[in-house]
């Protein structure tokens, strides 16, 4: 009889236990399951954005769908095909007397810009397709152009040269650079065509400081030869991007872990 009393006991309290155990197993199951429902999807994002016909920019961002982290890279340039051409005729006055025929031709420009910046986006869904975002940014831009012309003609009866014809010959080349770094924020929205591309629309408002440096060397061959340097800097604050002119529309891939 003391035997099965034990016994009884004995089951009593291992059907507590498994229970007890049980319950934290599921407990457990649940609290992982909430979890992992509350913690944002970790993505990352390839994408090729355009603010213009002639300036793009190739971007990388990671983070969750919620928060991105972006690093972006900017490139752009343009320039005209061909030549332009102008004649001028100078009449000199009664001490310099003569005439100066000149035609100038100017070549096609060349007109460079490269930038790099980091930005923060911050995404709020409004609907299962479209959110907006905001954030901040921090970049800096580099800017090269140069232009150079070409004038050829010729000096009659002239001052300096009272008899005869003499060419003049005169050759312009122009060079500017700017480095620009900037602070802002970025404004826009996107939209979802599917999990796996999305459409961004934005803006990036900012405050920047341009230091320029120019370089125009100026080279005469007629018969009073000479070669001319001019070099010139300046400072600049501002403000840029402004409107929506400088709006960029970015395409990108999207990886969703």
């Amino acid at each position: 009889m003391l035997t099965v009393i034990c016994t009884n006991k004995l089951n009593n309290n291992d059907m507590k236990v498994k229970s007890i155990i049980l319950t934290i197993i599921v407990s457990t199951f649940m609290i992982s399951i909430l979890n992992a429902q509350e913690k944002p999807a970790k993505v990352k994002e390839y994408g090729i954005g355009l603010s213009s016909f002639n300036s793009f920019s190739l971007q990388y961002r990671w983070g969750t769908d919620k928060l991105l982290y972006r690093l972006q890279g900017n490139i752009g340039a343009n320039t005209s095909f061909g030549t332009s051409s102008i004649n001028s005729t100078n009449i000199y006055d009664s001490i310099h007397s003569g005439n100066k025929t000149i035609t100038t031709k100017n070549t096609s420009p060349t007109n460079i810009n490269f930038g790099l910046s980091f930005s923060t986006l911050k995404l709020k869904s409004i609907t299962d397709k479209f959110g907006l975002m905001y954030g901040g940014l921090l970049g800096i831009s580099y800017r090269y152009n140069k232009t150079e012309s070409v004038g050829t003609g010729t000096i009659t009866n002239n001052f300096y040269s009272p008899i005869g014809t003499y060419p003049d010959n005169t050759t312009s080349k122009n060079t500017v650079n700017t480095l620009q770094p900037y602070i802002g924020v970025v404004v826009g929205a996107y939209y979802k065509i599917n999990p796996s591309f999305l459409l961004y629309a934005e803006i990036s408002p900012n405050i920047f400081y341009a230091f320029t440096s120019s370089n125009t060397k100026t080279t005469n061959t007629s018969n009073l030869s000479y070669t001319e340097n001019r070099k010139e800097s300046s400072n600049n604050f501002g403000l840029s991007n402004l409107s929506n002119s400088g709006a960029m529309i970015t395409l990108v891939y999207r990886i969703t872990k």
